[in-house]
């Protein structure tokens, strides 16, 4: 199968890149458009709209790809969209959207075929806005491709995120220490921070030496959904320590899978009985490796966008 992938790169979820090599490793040709230009002036980019979205149309009809996917689908400008959508004889176009959204998303959700939700509450949106495209629901996948090797297990649990107030709260709640990653953090004793931005590909090997993973939603851009910190940890058998939300038993089996908590009580009493039982945390973490290597990896995502489409 033939993709043609649209998307910005190097986002801090790595969403393009990693989507990109396990379609590839899944044996599709894929080709990527960019939708935004880091190293480029956003005042500069945005002058030059209608050009680069001509070129990219046109990369697309060359191409002649089955599947044309934009990931972060409301953040495709709609000059992009609208080449695309008029191209004679085009595949079907898909958006997949895992940020909240507003009215404002109205003329780009119009433009796709389907619109794909990593969260049932955005899909739910969709519907109350009255948005009239087709939706599905398609929670975030991982590259299962990029399991890292086994490694030695610090015995603390370790967090790799940007820093939001909701966040915070909860690392300031835990009382024993952890490993903290990622920009925005700041010094709370008694864990260790390591602010600013890490490689993505560090991110795979800190699971894999760490006891367990810690996920806390950023509750600035979901609703009830999964992040890719959900599925990411599993691939190296690495316990998932995470929020409640209601996409939660969608895709795991809280208690055997991952564990759950809902408020700081349950998150310090779930990581007490992982330092004390690394018994229980290896069996916890395998059965997520399992659930995750059978039902939530790239080309599970592309089944089901196949079939809706």
């Amino acid at each position: 199968m033939k993709i043609l992938l649209i998307g910005k790169r190097a986002s801090i979820t790595h969403w393009l890149e990693d989507a990109g090599a396990a379609f590839r490793a899944e044996g599709h040709a894929v080709k990527v458009a960019l939708v935004r230009r880091p190293w480029l002036n956003a005042q500069v980019e945005a002058a030059f709209i209608e050009p680069l979205a001509h070129a990219m149309a046109k990369t697309a009809a060359r191409f002649a790809p089955d599947l044309i996917l934009a990931l972060g689908g409301y953040h495709s400008p709609a000059p992009f969209l609208r080449r695309l959508a008029a191209l004679p004889g085009r595949p079907p176009l898909a958006g997949w959207v895992g940020d909240i959204f507003d009215d404002t998303a109205r003329e780009t959700a119009a433009l796709y075929d389907l619109v794909a939700y990593t969260d049932s509450g955005l899909l739910e949106r969709h519907a109350t806005l009255g948005f009239t495209s087709r939706a599905i629901f398609l929670p975030h996948a991982a590259n299962l491709a990029a399991a890292p090797s086994p490694a030695v297990r610090a015995p603390r649990m370790v967090f790799v995120a940007n820093a939001t107030p909701g966040r915070r709260a909860a690392v300031e709640a835990i009382a024993a220490p952890i490993e903290v990653y990622g920009p925005g953090w700041v010094r709370t004793p008694p864990h260790d921070m390591h602010p600013g931005r890490l490689p993505h590909a560090a991110v795979a090997g800190l699971y894999a030496r760490h006891l367990a993973a810690l996920n806390v939603r950023n509750e600035r851009n979901v609703l009830v959904g999964l992040n890719q910190r959900s599925f990411d940890p599993c691939l190296s058998a690495t316990p998932l320590v995470t929020d409640d939300h209601g996409d939660l038993e969608r895709c795991f089996d809280p208690g055997s899978e991952v564990l759950v908590w809902r408020d700081v009580g349950e998150l310090n009493a779930a990581y007490d009985r992982l330092r004390r039982f690394p018994d229980v945390a290896a069996r916890i973490g395998e059965a997520g490796r399992r659930r995750v290597l059978a039902e939530h990896g790239y080309a599970h995502r592309l089944a089901t966008l196949r079939a809706a489409l």
